[in-house]
């Protein structure tokens, strides 16, 4: 997810730059310089911004699923007919 993100933010930066080089009149030269340092500078961007992604998503579905074994454990706790004060270790969920 990370390096794709990476490209895509790339490509974008750098077709970006070539339509504004071509609309502004510029040579082909100067085009293209600028729209492979858009390119390199937009990978950057990108895999921060992936990085960052993935890092909010993965903290997100941790917690989620910490709630979610949370109720379980409280579901199966109400089956049996054990109480949350009852002398069994406590089950700590991560």
């Amino acid at each position: 997810m990370i390096h794709q993100m990476g490209a895509q933010i790339g490509l974008l930066a750098f077709a970006v730059a070539v339509a504004a080089g071509l609309y502004a009149g510029n040579s082909a030269t100067v085009v293209l310089v600028r729209a492979l340092l858009a390119l390199a500078a937009g990978a950057v961007v990108g895999q921060f911004a992936g990085w960052a992604t993935k890092a909010v998503l993965r903290d997100h579905l941790q917690n989620r699923k910490a709630e979610i074994d949370r109720r379980h454990i409280e579901a199966v706790r109400g089956m049996t007919g054990a109480t949350s004060g009852s002398s069994d270790a406590p089950i700590e969920v991560r």
